[in-house]
């Protein structure tokens, strides 16, 4: 696995390859990389503009790093590795993916739909 798909209504998607097409897919448009401790969010960068849903889960990510009430994430989110020493994007590991979903589930039991998750060979 190379990079999660968080969509707003709790799937998480796992995506096989980390080029800028799957990132663009991914979020729906123009993408945006955030820094999450060592992890990239790509999210929408005309997101807000273009009024997509919120994403709690891609939420409660931001907020562990920036604080509550610091923004408001919109729309499917693509979560990656940091970048390395070049500068480019790192796949997750699978330490990485497992705490990620860990995090997705128990935002699940509060705000909705519990999770489901696609693996990049079912699709």
């Amino acid at each position: 696995m190379k990079a999660l798909q968080i969509t707003t209504s709790g799937e998480i998607i796992e995506l096989k390859d980390i080029t800028l097409e799957s990132l663009q897919g991914g979020v729906g448009g123009v993408i945006q990389a955030i820094a999450l401790d060592g992890l990239t969010l790509w999210c929408n960068d005309n997101g807000k503009t273009e009024g997509l849903p919120h994403n709690p889960y891609a939420q409660e990510l931001w907020d562990s790093v920036y604080g509550v009430k610091t923004d408001y994430i919109v729309g499917d989110v693509v979560i990656t590795g940091g970048t390395d020493a070049k500068g480019d994007t790192i796949p997750l590991t699978r330490t990485e993916a497992d705490i990620l979903i860990d995090i997705a589930a128990t935002v699940a039991e509060f705000v909705g739909p519990r999770i489901t998750i696609t693996t990049w060979e079912d699709q």
